[in-house]
């Protein structure tokens, strides 16, 4: 299990974030109003930055590799890999 601190629309959320779920699928279970439509990686609307800690994220139809490089994911299509990861919206 891993411990995500999401930063979105300035409030910082602490989750435990289990390494079969997604990001959009964690904080919809809590109850945060999370930025997502299609949860399949092809409408771009869950896009986020990486801040630290490590994460995977599944083959999708919007970001680029340099916007990978960048540290932009999608939290529909993203699991843990750390123990501890930092997301800002």
């Amino acid at each position: 299990m891993a411990r995500a601190d999401v930063d979105l629309d300035g409030q910082r959320h602490h989750l435990d974030w289990p390494p079969q779920s997604t990001l959009v699928d964690v904080m919809v279970a809590a109850g945060i109003d999370v930025p997502h439509s299609c949860r399949e990686g092809r409408c771009g609307s869950c896009v986020c930055s990486v801040v630290s800690g490590e994460v995977d994220m599944a083959p999708n139809d919007v970001l680029e590799p340099t916007d990978r490089d960048a540290g932009l994911i999608l939290a529909c299509q993203t699991r843990p890999v750390s123990d501890t990861v930092h997301i800002e919206f």
